[in-house]
């Protein structure tokens, strides 16, 4: 009895010994003997994964892009004590450099709740935002491609044959991750949003932050009615490009009255109610993805038209922009005319694109002096008229002659908690 009670005794003695030796080992217990060392890393995945596959050509060479996805993808660190951090859409914008030292970067629209081509939640016509870079090793100023138009347009470097998306889980986003290096550099993206984004992710300043935003003017055309009161109000020396400036001139050609009729200035345009057009200048497009010039029938009622899409220099910057692609980057910082709206229109030669440029807070701390200044628009170089004092840094809905209407439109290539 006594050899068995010794026994037990020994074997009670080496569980503790082991649970011990466990429990020492455990990120809690080291962490409660201030040991924040000893713990490695824990991952908890909570995100969803998807693989997008968009079939491109840069002036005839196949540049086809096949990029994994996530989004909300959880880890905690232990190693130092850090908090938990949860990145939403990872990367936001993927690219690679092209032989021509051009930046050739997608981004990938949001489809985080399962979404794929194959469960008809995609559509079969998905087309995402695809932006070529003057410059790979700055990413300061891009042509955004935005329709058809653009792909179709002499002007165009790029073919497109189609974009899917499958399903993915982390793994696949892992090897991704360790397989394809992306252009576009953290320092540089986070650099978009200001110094304060910087420090939040402990990231040194780029030399140039990457052009995030997106800017441009959708083209309408005058028809009807709506161009006979347009007409009423065209300022007596008719002028070929205007402002309204009072409540009358702005409700005749205002186009955010639900329902109105419009039309895009495409020759075989035809009338189609606003709500079908002007969701597409809204800011969150490249998280949708683009529409179509004629598009598939897919889901539920009609699908939206596609504007027709014209870029904008914005800002301060004025035509004629210099051609090289260092000192596009300057410009974009540098003091000089204030300009509201620069529209490179080329008599709709540049249709279908729009310009990405970086944003004035971060390449200018004292942008808001501009705020103070008389500013002007131009058309093609063409000064609008302007009859009232504008001031700050907004960009006007434009007028030409009583037949077309610019609308303007900005919209971030960046996503909300997103991270390359």
């Amino acid at each position: 009895m006594k050899a068995k009670i010794a026994l037990l005794s020994l074997a009670l003695v080496v569980a503790f010994v082991a649970a011990l030796v466990t429990a020492k080992r455990s990120p809690v217990f080291q962490a409660l003997r201030g040991n924040w060392d000893f713990a490695k890393s824990a991952t908890r995945d909570t995100g969803t994964y998807y693989r997008l596959k968009v079939k491109l050509s840069y002036k005839g060479e196949a540049q086809n892009f096949d990029i994994v996805v996530g989004c909300d993808v959880r880890q905690t660190n232990y190693m130092d004590g850090g908090r938990t951090v949860e990145v939403g859409l990872t990367p936001s914008v993927f690219g690679r450099r092209m032989s021509d030292g051009k930046g050739l970067v997608v981004r990938p629209p949001r489809e985080c709740r399962g979404e794929t081509t194959e469960n008809g939640e995609v559509p079969p016509d998905l087309l995402p935002v695809v932006v070529v870079y003057d410059d790979a090793d700055t990413l300061a100023f891009g042509t955004a491609y935005l329709s058809d138009d653009a792909y179709e347009s002499p002007l165009s470097v790029l073919q497109f044959g189609g974009a899917t998306i499958e399903r993915a889980d982390r793994a696949a986003f892992d090897q991704f991750r360790s397989e394809q290096h992306n252009l576009v550099s953290r320092s540089s993206y986070h650099m978009s949003n200001g110094v304060a984004a910087l420090k939040e992710h402990g990231l040194p300043p780029a030399r140039v932050p990457m052009g995030l935003g997106c800017f441009g003017y959708a083209r309408f055309r005058l028809a009807g009615v709506r161009k006979e009161r347009v007409h009423d109000v065209w300022p007596a020396d008719r002028p070929q490009f205007w402002k309204p400036v009072n409540p009358e001139e702005q409700e005749a050609i205002d186009p955010l009255l639900y329902g109105r009729p419009m039309q895009t200035d495409h020759e075989d345009a035809v009338s189609v109610p606003s709500y079908r057009v002007l969701y597409e200048l809204e800011f969150d497009v490249p998280d949708k993805g683009l529409s179509r010039r004629h598009p598939l029938k897919w889901g539920k009622g009609d699908r939206a038209v596609t504007p027709s899409y014209y870029p904008d220099m914005t800002s301060w910057s004025a035509l004629p922009w210099p051609n090289d692609p260092a000192q596009r980057a300057e410009a974009l910082s540098s003091e000089g005319t204030n300009v509201g709206a620069s529209i490179d229109f080329r008599n709709g030669a540049t249709r279908g694109f729009g310009y990405c440029m970086s944003l004035p807070r971060a390449l200018a701390p004292t942008f808001t002096q501009h705020l103070r200044l008389l500013r002007k628009h131009l058309v093609d170089a063409i000064e609008v008229q302007d009859r009232s004092s504008d001031w700050g840094f907004e960009r006007p809905l434009i007028v030409e002659r009583d037949e077309f209407m610019f609308k303007p439109f900005v919209f971030s290539l960046s996503s909300v908690r997103g991270d390359v």
